[in-house]
């Protein structure tokens, strides 16, 4: 079950495989996806589960289910170069072959140091400006529009069982999307009033803001 909210004027639709989607523009929004963490982990010597197939299992379920024509990715396209293996490469590279049609952009964030995009999926740039908003990967308030950002992995705690959620969160000039990729976790963060929040919970995004 989705929620919506509007921000800036806008009707955005908040997701619980952690995804935005914005229908005016049929634009689909990820943050943090981390891909090749867990190979990264691996080559540490920490013997972790999973891969990147599984994120991006759940990237092509969303654009088949909103029907989006652009993708826009808000950094941390990668975790690590030691993750940035030629099987990880080669599996984004078929998986976006799969999609010629689709327009992706991307904005680099601060684990991007690890290697340029794999082959198709674009250049990085330090923000993507499309108004009202402006795309980024720090939140961080900006001139020009509305900042949709990543890089908190934000979440919150609810319940006597103190259960942490993977949540979207809108303040005033800024909101911060939940990680996109898989073993990313979630960070506490001060939701105030005024604020809206919403937690991803299974398959459901719950509306936990503040009264």
């Amino acid at each position: 079950m989705t929620a919506e909210v509007e921000i800036a004027g806008e009707r955005l639709v908040l997701r619980p495989d952690r995804s935005l989607f914005w229908p005016r523009t049929k634009a689909l929004v990820i943050a943090d996806p981390h891909f090749g963490k867990a190979e990264a982990f691996r080559a540490a010597g920490v013997p972790v589960p999973g891969d990147s197939a599984a994120p991006l299992t759940r990237l092509g379920a969303a654009l088949d289910d909103t029907a989006a024509e652009h993708l826009f990715v808000l950094g941390d396209f990668w975790h690590a170069r030691e993750g940035r293996t030629a099987h990880v490469v080669e599996g984004l590279t078929a998986w976006r072959n799969e999609r010629p049609g689709l327009l992706v952009r991307l904005v680099r964030g601060n684990h991007d140091r690890a290697g340029p995009p794999p082959d198709g999926w674009g250049d990085w740039s330090n923000d993507l400006r499309v108004e009202p908003f402006v795309f980024a990967h720090f939140p961080e308030p900006a001139d020009g529009g509305y900042v949709l950002a990543g890089h908190l992995h934000p979440g919150v705690v609810l319940g006597r069982e103190r259960l942490r959620l993977p949540c979207f969160w809108f303040g005033p000039r800024v909101g911060v999307l939940p990680a996109f990729g898989a073993f990313t976790g979630a960070a506490n963060v001060p939701i105030r009033r005024g604020d809206r929040a919403f937690a991803v919970a299974g398959t459901a995004v719950v509306d936990v803001s503040r009264p």
